[in-house]
């Protein structure tokens, strides 16, 4: 079976005074692997207790489960993603300077052969495969539903005033469940997990640079320069928000998992 060459990079940005975002890669469980990003939002330090537990929760949930065998995947991040809202939104009924805090999430979980993708909110997932790039996630936005209704540009929507405002999250309402997307994971391929302190900043031609090199990577030393080049490229137009990414390559070579 391929090994998975991964990096991950989580920065507070030039801007904001806590890094409300959080991360995860979890290989614990093999073949299984397990990619987290989470964007808080809340004021204070509210956003990021939501992103830790949803990062935490999703992490427990599927590494308590996933032994046991005979799981359908796609249900099982499901069921991951709906009790971590459920934590949020208990701990914020249980605590007033939390009232209000949320979280993005977006996750994969594979096995080296099929891709699950869960998200909620803008945080986002991309897929490179055959020289073509695919958002596969699709933002739960105000922003990003005026562009499918035809109202916006994506490059109008790039610069709307409320181009911040999501229109699910986790933790905001008792229940919430995530969109889900399997596809198959073929060496050559790479994926991107990010929220969207990169996205909005770094364009998909850009992306499709670095995640063509991606694909092609053999060393734990291609991969880790190429999610710096990412960060670096955000932090270069300014940082405004957290930026968090995760790159991985399913490719030959001696990788972390």
């Amino acid at each position: 079976m391929k090994r998975m060459l991964y990096a991950a990079r989580s920065h507070i940005g030039l801007v904001r005074q806590m890094n409300q975002d959080g991360f995860a890669v979890h290989t614990d469980v093999l073949p299984w692997r397990l990619l987290i990003v989470a964007d808080g939002m809340g004021g204070a330090s509210a956003g990021e207790v939501a992103s830790q537990i949803a990062v935490g929760e999703v992490s427990r949930v599927i590494l308590s489960r996933l032994p046991e065998g005979h799981v359908d995947p796609a249900e099982l991040l499901r069921e991951a993603i709906f009790s971590a809202n459920q934590r949020i939104w208990e701990t914020a009924k249980e605590n007033p300077a939390y009232v209000g805090m949320g979280t993005t999430i977006v996750s994969v979980l594979t096995d080296g052969e099929t891709l699950v993708f869960a998200h909620v909110g803008d945080s986002r997932g991309y897929l490179w495969r055959n020289h073509t790039l695919q958002q596969v996630t699709h933002d739960h936005s105000l922003v990003a539903e005026l562009v499918r209704r035809g109202q916006l540009t994506e490059e109008e929507a790039l610069v709307h005033p409320q181009r911040n405002i999501v229109t699910r999250s986790l933790g905001t309402s008792e229940n919430s469940y995530p969109d889900l997307d399997i596809l198959t994971w073929h060496p050559g391929d790479a994926l991107l997990l990010c929220s969207d302190g990169l996205s909005n900043l770094v364009g998909s031609d850009e992306l499709s640079t670095h995640l063509a090199q991606a694909a092609s990577v053999t060393s734990q030393d291609e991969i880790e320069r190429i999610a710096d080049s990412l960060l670096k490229l955000a932090l270069e137009r300014g940082g405004p928000d957290n930026i968090t990414l995760i790159v991985a390559a399913h490719g030959d070579g001696g990788g972390q998992a």
